[in-house]
């Protein structure tokens, strides 16, 4: 252990006590050295941040902008989608209402025993129903 320095106390201090004190302060640098090799290394919350911002108070980049502004679109146009599938397909229109819209979770099986149809059927026309959805706002967005 490098950086020990033996005290002396004089002659007024017995030896003895001179030695157990020298013993105990070369175990506590000791006991000092062994706990900053092993220790866990802890940080204050601000330090995190600094490193690991709160994604909530990083600036949002023009490109996030744009998506943003892009999904706030579609979802305002979609109502208006909605309409256009009801006039155009109402029995979409009725599946995409019930399996979206309902009170409570409802099943592709439940929504073709009332529809009569099978669950792989309703399946396929929901799945058709938000094509042909996704297809209106997309023209609409190029309409713009």
């Amino acid at each position: 252990m490098t950086g020990f320095f033996y005290m002396h106390f004089g002659e007024e201090v017995p030896e003895s006590i001179e030695k157990e004190y020298n013993r105990l302060l070369l175990h506590e640098q000791y006991l000092d050295k062994k706990e900053q090799k092993y220790r866990v290394q802890t940080v204050e919350f601000d330090d995190i941040l600094t490193v690991c911002p709160d994604p909530s108070t990083i600036p949002i980049s023009d490109y996030e902008k744009e998506q943003k502004r892009i999904h706030d679109s579609r979802i305002e146009y979609l109502p208006i989608a909605l309409g256009l599938l009801k006039v155009e397909y109402p029995d979409l229109y009725c599946l995409i209402i019930d399996y979206y819209y309902a009170e409570k979770r409802v099943s592709m099986a439940d929504l073709g025993r009332r529809h009569g149809l099978s669950a792989d059927t309703v399946r396929y026309r929901i799945k058709s129903a938000k094509e042909k959805l996704k297809a209106y706002i997309i023209l609409h967005e190029n309409t713009e």
